[in-house]
């Protein structure tokens, strides 16, 4: 007999859902937003230094990269746009994975962590621009965040 039974873990991220849900509202619970996204934000650095990208010189490569890099882990794409007049990047992450309706709007608890994994990715980059930050927008949207990558 092989030992399988119809209990056993289902492959992917279903059998994370309810700890990473748990975990949610417990570091919610005992730390506060503030601390938690400072957190998430570091935790999302390690992940870009984990998975570093290619150096590129166009901002069409680097959203190839940040897409090729983001399939991998099964966290959705982005989209960049950057604004000449407002002189920032415009991030659009579609497709974050979700921990039930955490986070405000529902379903963006992870936002932060997107905050430092793009802020990393951007200055691992040649000729990165030092002080520059990757902060959520506040435009809410259904299944995206928007960040924008500026000083300040």
């Amino acid at each position: 007999m092989s030992g399988s039974s119809t209990t056993d873990a289902q492959p992917g991220a279903v059998q994370w859902r309810l700890f990473l849900r748990a975990m949610a509202d417990e570091i919610d619970a005992s730390f506060g937003a503030e601390a938690r996204d400072e957190m998430l934000r570091g935790a999302g650095a390690r992940m870009a230094w984990l998975a570093p990208l290619s150096a590129v010189g166009t901002l069409d490569a680097l959203e190839v990269e940040m897409n090729d890099a983001l399939a991998a882990m099964g966290w959705g794409r982005t989209s960049l746009v950057f604004d000449n007049v407002a002189r920032e990047l415009r991030i659009t992450h579609h497709g974050l994975p979700r921990i039930g309706t955490a986070g405000d709007p529902p379903g963006t608890w992870l936002g932060a962590l997107l905050e430092g994994l793009y802020e990393a990715w951007l200055a691992q980059q040649p000729g990165a621009e030092p002080g520059l930050h990757a902060r959520q927008t506040g435009e809410a949207a259904p299944e995206q965040v928007r960040l924008r990558y500026a000083r300040g």
